[in-house]
């Protein structure tokens, strides 16, 4: 069995460079190591969009591109489409993005490793393998 790949959100990356959990920081550098964190276009444009400084986005973005990236092709956006329609159809309305990112860690079999409400909604629903990070 191979080991599990993770998909690691926006709101874990904020928490991993702020820097001020080092538990967080270490758990992420080794999974990294180990090539088992992946992004997607859709997380790096969340972070760069972030960024202060030109220097800042430079170096996030060379950072951000040498992670090994999960497409969003036409099956992803076919996920999501579905997705977000039986969600709304129960009643659970959740933002584009997060349903994408989901889409995106369902159809490539990782773990969301986030910080976000909506995914433990959408896990809650659909099949999507979701991990919780709490603040230190």
């Amino acid at each position: 069995m191979s080991p599990e790949r993770f998909l690691v959100d926006t709101t874990v990356w904020v928490k991993y460079l702020r820097g001020l959990d080092a538990s967080l920081k270490g758990r992420i550098s080794s999974l990294v190591l180990e090539e088992r964190v992946f992004t997607s276009e859709i997380i790096i444009m969340e972070i760069l969009r972030g960024s202060k400084f030109d220097k800042e986005y430079n170096m996030l973005y060379q950072d951000f591109l040498a992670l090994p990236q999960l497409a969003i092709d036409h099956d992803v956006w076919e996920m999501a489409w579905k997705t977000a329609y039986e969600l709304r159809k129960i009643g659970v309305n959740i933002p584009m993005v997060d349903i994408i990112i989901s889409a995106v860690a369902m159809h490539y079999k990782c773990i969301l490793m986030h910080s976000d409400k909506h995914f433990n909604l959408i896990a809650k629903h659909t099949g999507l393998k979701a991990m919780e990070v709490i603040e230190a």
